[in-house]
C-alpha cells in the first residue's frame, strides 16, 4: 500500500509540473505576442511620422499635384 501512495504521489506531482508548466508557456506566449503588437504600433506610428515630415517639406502646389495624381490613377470609374 505504501508503494502505491508513493506512486500516486509521483504521479500526482509529475501532472502538477505539467499544468503549471502548460499554464507558465501560455502566459510567456501571451506576453510575447503583447510586445509584438506594441512593436509593430511603434514602428507604425515612426513610419507615420516620417511620412508627416515628408508632406510637411512638399510646397502646397508639389502636394496638390501627388493628390490628384493618386486619386485619379485609382479612379475604378475609367
Amino acid at each position: 500500500m505504501a508503494r502505491i501512495k508513493a506512486y500516486l504521489l509521483m504521479v500526482g506531482a509529475a501532472l502538477v509540473a505539467v499544468v503549471g508548466i502548460y499554464f507558465r508557456g501560455k502566459s510567456d506566449g501571451r506576453d510575447e505576442l503583447e510586445y509584438e503588437h506594441t512593436d509593430n504600433r511603434i514602428n507604425d506610428l515612426l513610419e507615420a511620422k516620417r511620412i508627416e515630415e515628408d508632406v510637411k517639406a512638399f510646397s502646397d502646389d508639389d502636394v496638390t499635384q501627388r493628390a490628384y495624381r493618386w486619386v485619379r490613377e485609382n479612379d475604378s470609374r475609367k
